[in-house]
């Protein structure tokens, strides 16, 4: 079956940076969300693939990944082919247990492997088919969204007893995050970080302000003496310049003299997509290792190599990319997406597809959307518009993952 794709979906720490991956395959022919219908059969083409056609390293970026497993894997030594510092093994809430697989865990624990317990429900019967695991496990995974809020802070503490870290899934919103944080979790999965701050207005980041007023300036062809003049009134700005110039994604050959020699080494265009990925950056942060804008780098490259890659769409790349770049800025200023648009001066094309998915552009966007949102159906409807084939797609993904991780290297 060629029918198939890789993704991964960040888990991350209590401060919002990224800790791992969860590595996900998705196939087409199933009417379920999942797509999945044999969890053997689903890991373990992961596991082959992952092995033999991406590669480890291109999937995890320096990162760990969480990847699902049953008794079937684990008692067949699957897992042998994992490197145990890399990956996280989770031992799926429909495994069956039986002393022979407790005792294969136990040699895996021994010889350094990590496992995690998928789904953890808090109820008298999941605790008495798993009492043995729970103790054994490094982490333990709770759905957010499914669990019980009234008995949630009281089952956590009992669990926090163990040696295990927590980890909360689905969880969706910022509030969700906050409340989590609160209960004692000390990891988080879901699209959070990615869903603007419902709150008062605020008054926006000078430097912000600045990207803003430095983007429409390239827009009108400013002269470079007159962004010089901006950027220097802002040494973040041009730190974080120096820093981008230097990671592997846009490496430049040479001495840097000056704001100006800068600007002139990376071009206008690069330029311009370099103030876009600023304006998710945290300049008194870890600038890379931010969610946001590893999201807002894979959408614009993915969107990207999408336009480049389609039959149907035309040459517009470089708008693709804008379009991805900027589709995720209502969770920087934290105001609806319509208001934010209004204050660049770009294309309507470009704002229609950010604001309505409208368009051609509006098309790719919803592809690069389906696809984080593990909406398969709609993603293989998206793929049959933009005569995009499976093997296109992971060759796409593979290509941008090398590409949005080359930026912390």
């Amino acid at each position: 079956m060629s029918d198939f794709y890789i993704g991964r979906q960040p888990i991350l720490d209590d401060r919002g940076r990224i800790y791992a991956y969860e590595l996900l395959f998705r196939s087409h022919g199933s009417s379920a969300s999942a797509a999945v219908t044999d969890n053997t059969s689903a890991t373990a083409r992961v596991l082959i693939n992952m092995l033999q056609n991406f590669g480890i390293e291109r999937l995890l970026g320096g990162k760990k990944g969480f990847i699902n497993t049953d008794e079937s894997l684990i008692m067949d030594g699957a897992i042998d082919l994992l490197p145990k510092e890399l990956f996280v093994i989770e031992v799926l809430e429909t495994t069956k247990l039986s002393r022979q697989l407790l005792d294969k865990i136990k040699y895996y624990i021994s010889k350094g492997y990590v496992f995690a317990m998928d789904d953890l429900e808090f109820t008298k019967d999941y605790f008495d088919r798993y009492r043995e695991l729970i103790p054994m496990v490094h982490y333990i995974k709770v759905d957010y969204m499914l669990a019980d809020k009234n008995t949630l802070e009281k089952n956590v503490s009992i669990i926090k007893g163990l040696k295990a870290k927590m980890l909360a899934e689905k969880v969706e919103t910022n509030e969700d995050f906050e409340k989590c944080k609160g209960l004692g979790f000390d990891l988080f999965q879901g699209y959070f970080f990615a869903k603007p701050v419902v709150m008062s207005q605020k008054s926006v980041d000078p430097s912000k302000a600045a990207i803003i007023q430095l983007i429409n300036m390239l827009r009108g062809d400013a002269e470079a003496t007159e962004l010089e003049k901006v950027i220097k009134h802002y040494p973040e700005l041009y730190i974080n310049l120096l820093k981008f110039m230097n990671s592997s994604a846009f490496f430049t050959k040479g001495t840097i003299t000056s704001i100006k020699h800068a600007m002139a080494m990376l071009g206008r265009a690069n330029l311009t997509k370099w103030l876009y990925l600023m304006l998710y950056a945290d300049p008194k942060s870890d600038t890379f290792n931010n969610p946001l804008l590893e999201t807002a780098q894979l959408r614009g490259k993915t969107m990207e190599m999408l336009c480049q890659t389609s039959k149907v769409i035309g040459n517009k790349s470089d708008s693709a990319f804008m379009v991805g770049l900027m589709s995720l800025l209502d969770a920087i200023f934290n105001r609806d997406i319509r208001e934010v648009m209004n204050e660049f001066n770009v294309d309507d094309e470009i704002k229609l597809a950010v604001t309505e998915h409208r368009g051609e552009l509006g098309l790719l966007l919803k592809t690069v959307k389906c696809f984080e949102s593990d909406d398969v159906c709609e993603l293989v409807d998206c793929f049959g518009i933009l005569k995009i084939s499976f093997e296109d797609f992971n060759r796409i993904m593979m290509e941008c993952y090398d590409w949005t991780d080359s930026f912390a290297k």
